[in-house]
């Protein structure tokens, strides 16, 4: 049976497991299920969730590439200017959109996908996710960085941000955003957009103050 991806929680706990017991982790934490100490553990909970469900097969075959592309990722420092730059230049696009609509719909969408990756990713940061991993995993995947953003705590999110993302993203990461305008085509309200968009943006503020 595969298994589903880690959830940061469970990588976490992992991590903290294979920093405490060293090259030999893997043997730790089967002789721990096996006799019931895991309890004892930080992250125990997280730990014996993990034996449940994955099992020793799945320990043992759990790459270290794994762990440790998590733990370049949760080695971000917070780093409060570079989070507000990225909020800035969100809310700037934003603003840009919101000013384009009826003139130019698909710069406009444009602008609006550059406003959900900087604020996402704004918010990522806020959480620990270093800037230089968001670079790399998540590129312009608005619907990676939505999903990672929630997993995260992200609330209060506006309903149609989803099926916003859902079509703006494949299109975004691949340039053609032009494509889903031509002939006067339209995926979606533009206009409705930018006010979901701004929903976005101020539910962020709040979070990340």
């Amino acid at each position: 049976m595969m298994m589903r991806d880690l959830h940061d929680g469970e990588l976490r706990a992992l991590l903290a497991f294979r920093q405490r017991h060293g090259r030999c982790w893997k043997a730790a934490l089967l002789l721990r299920w096996s006799a019931g100490t895991d309890a004892d553990e930080p992250g125990s909970a997280h730990l014996r969730h993990l034996r449940n469900i994955g099992g020793p097969r799945w320990l043992i075959g759990l790459s270290a590439a794994t762990l440790d592309d998590a733990a370049r990722r949760f080695a971000g420092n917070v780093d409060p200017v570079l989070i507000d730059i990225f909020m800035e230049n969100a809310t700037g696009f934003a603003r840009g959109a919101s000013a384009s609509v009826g003139i130019a719909p698909a710069s406009a969408a444009h602008s609006l996908a550059i406003a959900i990756e900087l604020s996402l990713k704004a918010y990522l940061m806020k959480a620990g996710y270093a800037d230089d991993w968001n670079r790399v995993h998540i590129r312009h995947d608005l619907e990676k960085a939505l999903a990672l953003a929630t997993e995260a705590g992200l609330s209060g999110l506006p309903l149609e941000l989803p099926d916003l993302t859902a079509i703006l993203s494949p299109a975004y990461s691949h340039h053609e955003i032009d494509a889903l305008f031509r002939v006067g085509a339209s995926p979606f309200d533009v206009a409705d957009a930018c006010l979901c968009v701004d929903r976005l943006l101020a539910v962020i503020r709040v979070q990340i103050a």
